[in-house]
Order: C-alpha cells, then structure tokens, then sequence
C-alpha cells in the first residue's frame, strides 16, 4: 500500500496516530472506519483547522489507524 498524500500545508513527515484499532475489534463494537474518521474531523472543526487537511484514515493489514496533523495534535494537547 502506497503512502497517503498530506494535505495542503501538512508535510508528509507531519503526521501522529491518534487512534488504532483491529478491523476485527471494530466490527465487533458496530464501529466504522467512517465513523472514526467523522469523529476527528469534527474534532479538528472544533479547534478551526480544516478537516480534510488534518485527518486522514489509513486501514492496512488488518488495522485502522486514525493519523492526525501534528498542528491538530498540539492543539489537543494544550500547546
């Protein structure tokens, strides 16, 4: 699987795993791939970056991975 391109202003090198979780768990718990994403573009809504330039869902080998902006991180995170 290729590597996701970043989103404008977000550098390929600029990217943290928020969440990550077995496909097999998900399912298990009625979660969605989509979903998870949805709850961190809303995440990053709130905190007035752009959504779809902060977030992205990669799901490989059996597991999702929810990879945010390090810019979303920080703001998460206080700084």
């Amino acid at each position: 699987m290729s590597e996701p391109e970043a989103g404008p202003g977000v550098g390929k090198d600029e990217w943290v795993v928020a969440e990550s979780y077995p496909v097999e768990d998900m399912r298990a718990e009625g979660v969605t791939p989509q979903w998870l994403e949805g709850k961190w573009l809303n995440v990053a809504e709130d905190m007035a970056l752009i959504p779809e330039n902060n977030v992205r869902v990669i799901e490989e080998d059996g597991v999702v991975r929810v990879e945010v902006s390090m810019y979303l991180m920080e703001c998460m995170r206080g700084f």
